[in-house]
């Protein structure tokens, strides 16, 4: 392999700390064995090259081997300069580079939309509870944090492979074309007066819309919902954590066999 290039390496950096490079060249960065593995099951063509220290080839030689079975490009990296590189509290010595992958239509018939979501470990969350419920696909404002930022990526256990994200439009805008066009907007809430979750009937076609941590949904995503929905409150607490609302409401609406 041939050593990784001061101008790979600032590329690297540059992906994993601005998120305006991510968004200029399309491009992110995953790192560690788990998330390689997952990029090169599912996503190998997506991936343009890898960087690698000697240590982490001996504790994985099968994902080389897997990458030089794809004609994939890797580079060496030396332990001190992997250090450099990394913003992980524990690297790893694995490192990829890849295209962000293209949105696609709307599949399924339950499509979950985020607004202003900042806290990385909850979107990266409920990405992945999104892919364990088979939910395809994710819309997020663009105040929610992004979704190929390092936190968010490996928050989502590689999952963020399985589900087609949508970022950076204007939500009032998509949903409300999006129900002119048959979808349903169910809103969550904080509102005891709104419909229990555990009570309510979903539609056949519905867009679950999670809203900022502290402060909810906007007045005006709320206004163009068709419904609001409520997970009460049987104990204490000022409020429940968004991507465990996200997880409840999609096991209840998968419990009652809705959306599939």
């Amino acid at each position: 392999m041939q050593p990784l290039t001061e101008l790979r390496s600032k590329h690297i950096r540059e992906l994993l700390n601005n998120p305006r490079a991510r968004r200029g060249d399309s491009e992110f960065v995953i790192e560690g064995p788990h998330l390689i593995e997952a990029a090169l099951e599912k996503a190998p063509k997506l991936i343009l090259y890898l960087a690698v220290t000697e240590k982490a080839i001996e504790r994985h030689p099968e994902l080389l081997e897997r990458a030089a079975a794809l004609g994939l490009s890797c580079c060496a990296v030396s332990p001190k300069h992997a250090g450099r590189i990394t913003n992980a509290t524990e690297p790893q010595g694995w490192f990829a580079v890849l295209r962000m992958p293209r949105p696609v239509e709307l599949r399924g018939d339950v499509v979950i939309a985020l607004d202003g979501l900042q806290d990385p470990g909850n979107v990266g969350t409920i990405i992945r509870t999104a892919a364990w419920f088979g939910v395809e696909t994710i819309l997020l404002g663009n105040s929610t944090a992004d979704p190929f930022a390092p936190k968010v990526v490996r928050s989502t256990q590689g999952a963020i492979f399985d589900v087609s994200l949508e970022t950076g439009g204007n939500l009032v805008k998509r949903l409300s074309d999006l129900r002119t066009s048959g979808w349903e907007i169910v809103a969550t809430t904080l509102d005891p007066a709104a419909t229990s979750v555990f009570g309510t009937t979903f539609p056949n076609r519905c867009i679950l819309l999670f809203g900022k941590e502290a402060r909810g949904l906007s007045p005006e995503l709320l206004e163009i919902s068709n419904s609001r929905l409520v997970i009460p409150k049987f104990g204490s607490g000022e409020s429940l954590n968004v991507a465990a609302s996200a997880a409840i409401v999609l096991a209840e609406l998968r419990r009652r066999g809705q959306g599939l």
